[in-house]
């Protein structure tokens, strides 16, 4: 069982999902075609879910799973949403995508202005 505690971001979780983010930084890229920070991003498209969920899904370690949220979270691509106590007493962090798909557009070069 989960309560919401505390919410820490609540702009985070009132925002609705876009349906869709034009990504037009080049540095956006490699974290995209990034093979494990895929996998977390297309479970965050489905669901918010907590670093111990993503864990359970993936089979990655914990610590390398909140690194890639770490750049994800740079890149503008997840948010955490909210936060809640568990009957524990421990504080999950919530984490879900910013958009249900991601467009990406790069001009390069990019042309200097004279």
């Amino acid at each position: 069982m989960i309560s919401i505690e505390s919410n820490e971001n609540s702009e985070a979780k009132d925002k609705p999902i876009e349906d869709e983010m034009l990504i037009t930084d080049p540095a956006t890229v490699p974290i995209l075609f990034h093979e494990k920070k895929q996998m977390i991003l297309k479970l965050l498209i489905n669901e918010e879910m907590t670093i111990i969920d993503l864990k359970k899904e993936t089979n990655m370690n914990p610590g390398t799973i909140k690194r890639h949220l770490e750049d994800l979270i740079e890149k503008n691509l997840v948010i955490q949403s909210r936060t809640a106590k568990s009957e524990h007493g421990i504080m999950m962090k919530y984490y879900r995508a910013t958009a249900n798909q991601f467009i990406i557009k790069i001009l390069w070069p990019i042309k200097e202005e004279s």
